[in-house]
């Protein structure tokens, strides 16, 4: 390869130069520069990995594409140029632009992809996830696989038309070998209307391969049994066959039916408690799933590769990483590579490595990345690389009243809950450290607990602060509940009711509050003082010297008092909202506008007078409004 590398070198230079005399424009003679950017890539690759002989194969194989498309190659220099007519140097210089650019461009386009391909996967030596959304590529991504992998392997595509058949007979094993081997060889794109005829034939083509196997193998046995049983010999095992494995495994997965082979060219479902036999035809979608996958996996190639698309597909999730684990364990020659949009399963193959398509031009272009965190959980991870959207990472848990509330406020973002105020902070500071995305993650939590000079110093990493206590005190705001209030035709007068009995609330809870404060302060400034950080025994003094010696309880308890009683003395329900935690406070209104869903009349007031959001907003900064 070492050779044809330097020829390609050699010959892409040499047909620059000569392009160049022919006066093909800038832009189009520098995929010459790309040919050579190419050689020096594989050869760096060369020199730093150990390439598989089948890889190093592949690659040969587009060189050589390459070169024939270069056609002075038996020229030393570009000197004969020169002496060519107009007419020649015309016909060249169209033959270059109308056709053999496209074609040497589609060829660099490939190549590239592929060394990038093979370099992020690790060239594949483990199995492989690649996460994708629906439109992303992933079925003709499959079939491109199948190409760099010297079609050694089968794909098993997501479109599936499955319907158990009954035999008669079963044909020679050498037939429906080569019947096997030409459907595994097949192209499964299946864009064209004529590919559904050879989706329909596909699970009987497997299924006649498993049986014919079978009884060819167990005809040998016999064959073997009677030989030496006439010469006295013992009798080996029987060997476990392709068939058997299959049904073994489709046993172990499903709890209430079993399959068998008793005629031995014909499987059968059976209830288990009774053991009676029931039509094949109604088989579950998933039950027929999974004899099909497994049956496809049994019968792969030795060392070979099984590209699975959606593999999710028709299965429950009980079963669905049951069986993955159990198929890897049996085939653990084969290379497994998932095309998947499930990230639930992506996440459960622990050891394989995680690709993620980040966009796809038709036909044969994908953008890829193989991003990792260890500070984002890899199915959340996989999650926001798939959103077109920036992300708003808030505190609180799918489903809340956080994540309702950011939702309306702040459509323009995917809201992504993630549990405390740490994890905040941490997964917006993670997210904005990846490589190559295409979006860009912001912070909110609230303002109180938190010192001026903390907010300001996260500030700068993109996390922001609110000012009241919690997310649902946002509809405590008293203009907002004026005209809640009005739209349940409710006396405007309750409203003042409401603020008196919450600033009492407050006043009885005093103590509460102040504790709970200061907690929240110790915890904060334990998180700053790096303490986690030191690297020697004399730091991690200094930085715990740092932690106690910003540690004063009896000044944080009575500044915090000073604080709430002034707020109380004043009647200052503004302020009361912005500092007190309290979820209970609900209740005082429920029971003030007599109603007992206030969260959910909310937000169906919101729903129906979307310019409430523009009330709500106040108490966010200006810089992610």
């Amino acid at each position: 390869m070492e050779q044809l590398l330097e020829d390609l070198i050699k010959e892409s230079t040499l047909h620059k130069e000569i392009y160049n005399q022919l006066e093909i424009d800038e832009k189009k003679l520098n995929i010459f520069d790309t040919i050579v950017e190419i050689a020096i890539k594989i050869k760096t690759q060369l020199l730093q990995q150990n390439i598989d002989t089948s890889y190093r194969q592949l690659y040969n194989n587009q060189i050589s594409a390459i070169l024939s498309q270069l056609q002075y190659r038996d020229h030393a220099n570009s000197n004969f140029v020169i002496h060519q007519d107009e007419h020649w140097k015309q016909q060249n210089k169209n033959s270059f632009t109308q056709y053999i650019y496209d074609s040497i461009k589609g060829l660099t386009d490939g190549f590239n992809f592929q060394i990038d391909f093979f370099e992020k996967i690790g060239n594949f030596d483990s199995n492989i996830v690649i996460v994708g959304a629906n439109g992303s590529g992933k079925t003709s991504l499959s079939e491109k696989l199948k190409q760099y992998l010297n079609n050694n392997g089968v794909v098993i595509s997501a479109q599936r038309i499955l319907k158990l058949p009954t035999f008669e007979n079963i044909g020679n094993p050498e037939i429906t070998a080569t019947k096997l081997k030409e459907e595994q060889l097949r192209g499964k794109t299946y864009k064209n209307t004529d590919d559904f005829r050879y989706i329909a034939n596909e699970f009987e083509i497997v299924l006649k391969h498993l049986l014919a196997e079978n009884i060819s193998i167990g005809n040998k046995y016999r064959k073997q049994a009677i030989e030496n049983t006439k010469n006295e010999k013992p009798i080996d095992s029987p060997q476990n066959t392709n068939l058997d494995a299959t049904i073994e495994i489709w046993n172990s997965l499903i709890e209430h039916r079993y399959l068998d082979c008793e005629d031995g060219i014909n499987i059968k479902t059976y209830v288990k408690e009774t053991d009676t036999p029931y039509p094949s035809i109604q088989m579950s979608d998933g039950e027929k799933v999974l004899l099909y996958l497994i049956a496809q996996v049994m019968l792969a190639p030795v060392n070979g590769f099984i590209v699975i698309d959606e593999p999710e597909m028709y299965l429950h999730k009980t079963i669905l990483k049951r069986l993955w684990n159990i198929l890897e364990s049996k085939r653990n020659d084969c290379l497994f590579i998932y095309l998947t949009h499930d990230l639930d399963f992506a996440t459960s193959r622990n050891t394989a490595k995680k690709i993620w398509i980040k966009s796809y031009k038709y036909p044969n272009y994908w953008e890829i990345e193989n991003i990792e965190s260890e500070e984002i959980p890899q199915a959340l991870l996989f999650e926001l690389l798939g959103s077109r959207k920036n992300i708003l990472f808030c505190e609180g848990i799918k489903g809340s009243n956080d994540e309702k509330i950011y939702s309306m406020l702040f459509p323009d973002y995917t809201i992504t809950p993630v549990g405390s105020c740490f994890n905040v902070i941490n997964h917006t500071k993670a997210f904005n450290k990846l490589n190559n995305i295409n979006t860009s993650a912001i912070g909110l939590i609230d303002s109180d607990h938190h010192s001026v000079e903390r907010l300001d110093k996260i500030k700068l990493e993109n996390i922001y602060s609110f000012s009241v206590s919690e997310v649902e005190n946002l509809f405590l705001d008293e203009e907002f509940l004026t005209n809640l209030s009005t739209h349940l035709m409710t006396d405007p007068e309750k409203i003042k009711l409401i603020k008196i009995d919450v600033i009492k609330e407050l006043e009885k809870e005093k103590e509460l509050q102040i504790s709970n404060y200061i907690s929240t302060k110790i915890n904060n400034i334990f998180t700053d003082s790096d303490l986690t950080k030191g690297n020697t025994i004399q730091k991690v003094k200094e930085n715990y010297q740092i932690f106690l010696d910003a540690i004063n309880i009896d000044s944080f308890y009575e500044q915090r008092k000073t604080e709430i009683e002034k707020i109380i003395t004043d009647n200052n329900y503004e302020k009361t909202i912005s500092i007190y935690n309290n979820k209970g406070l609900k209740k005082i209104v429920s029971r003030h506008l007599a109603i007992t869903d206030f969260t959910e009349r909310c937000f169906k007031f919101i729903q129906n007078n979307p310019d409430q959001l523009n009330i709500l907003k106040k108490y966010f900064p200006s810089e992610i409004i």
